[in-house]
């Protein structure tokens, strides 16, 4: 005795979810109030993302109108497209990405690197602005010269 087999269709459905969902519902913070520098000091741009998130295998790039400060990409540096202003002299912090900190170190700061800064977080497709101040003396400096001239009285 012979049996048939009977063909049935079958739907397969396959859900694929993106490697970022893990991102999903944080959102790049930067500060509201102006970051202030002394020149040839180092200075901290700060972002991160809120809640923290690892940011580790993301895109991190960070931007002074069309030029390039700072890119991080396929869990590295990438200096190649970096504005020749700001090589050497910018840098994430490794240890912080897991934890969503995107903030920018900026070395040995310069009178022309006052302005705005956009820190984006290609995940989310977010980014938010960092206003940074330059100046060529310090508070701490100006406190001196006020008791200098308070106690000297050349003022």
């Amino acid at each position: 005795m012979k049996m048939k087999m009977k063909m049935v269709p079958v739907l397969l459905t396959v859900v694929l979810f993106p490697v970022s969902t893990r991102v999903q519902g944080s959102e790049t913070v930067c500060p509201s109030e102006l970051v202030e520098a002394v020149y040839s000091e180092d200075t901290v741009l700060p972002c991160h993302l809120e809640p923290p998130t690892d940011a580790t295998d993301n895109r991190v790039e960070w931007r002074r109108g069309n030029d390039v400060v700072h890119l991080y990409q396929g869990g590295k540096e990438d200096p190649a497209e970096q504005r020749e202003t700001f090589e050497g002299r910018t840098s994430l912090f490794p240890e912080g990405l897991t934890k969503g900190n995107l903030s920018l170190k900026l070395s040995s700061v310069r009178l022309e690197d006052s302005g705005s800064y956009l820190c984006s977080f290609h995940t989310l497709d977010q980014s938010c602005l960092v206003n940074l101040s330059v100046g060529k003396f310090g508070a701490h400096l100006w406190f001196i010269l006020l008791i200098c001239c308070r106690t000297v009285c050349f003022c």
